[in-house]
């Protein structure tokens, strides 16, 4: 179960397994709108009235980003929610993240991540278990892979270097950049500097563990 206390998700990301219902639980007075960003496995679009929730069957593995369009819009380039100034956790934009099992999201045994622009490219990394993944700063500032939890990485990427770690267990692991980002830890997700690349949009990401 997803809930909604406001203009953001809690938990900002989840695992399930294929073949398992999602229900949203609106707790807010304001309704929203949920729906995936292009290119996912298969697309939804609910509405949250105000107090009343909504569900959505997953029948096919994969990743699933989305946000909701009464407090987000949607940057093709970036791939990324971006806040709308009227939400209440501006900059931070109300955006989730839903990660299915099953076949055909298997997972590599390492990923590579660059870093131009201030933004992660791609911004969701999927290995094995054991799987390593590697971190290439190409702009000609430094950036950080911090982790959030006990036990996680923290990187740190002069312009022009390289970093990896490796991921011995399941999980989902947020990560963003120091640099250009703050953690909202009641959130879960990275709060963009003003004067940042791209803000309002956070330089943040997941490596996704199977």
């Amino acid at each position: 179960m997803v809930t909604i206390p406001g203009d953001s998700y809690n938990p900002a990301a989840i695992v399930i397994d294929v073949g398992q219902t999602v229900t949203w639980v609106n707790k807010d007075t304001d309704p929203h709108v949920s729906t995936t960003v292009p290119g996912t496995p298969a697309s939804f679009t609910l509405v949250h009235p105000a107090g009343k929730s909504a569900s959505f069957t997953f029948t096919k593995a994969g990743i699933y980003p989305y946000y909701c369009l009464d407090h987000a819009t949607f940057n093709p380039s970036l791939r990324r929610a971006v806040a709308r100034k009227e939400a209440d956790t501006f900059p931070v934009a109300m955006e989730g993240l839903i990660v299915v099992k099953g076949p055909g999201l298997t997972g590599s045994q390492s990923a590579t991540m660059k870093i131009a622009g201030g933004a992660y490219a791609p911004d969701i990394a999927v290995v094995r278990a054991g799987g390593k993944v590697t971190w290439i700063n190409e702009d000609h500032t430094a950036h950080t892979a911090t982790f959030v939890g006990a036990g996680t990485p923290n990187l740190s990427l002069a312009a022009g270097k390289s970093g990896s770690a490796t991921f011995a267990k399941p999980g989902v692991y947020f990560f963003y950049d120091q640099r250009g980002a703050t953690y909202n830890s009641k959130l879960g997700l990275a709060a963009a500097k003003k004067g940042a690349p791209n803000f309002p949009i956070a330089t943040q990401g997941y490596v996704v563990v199977l």
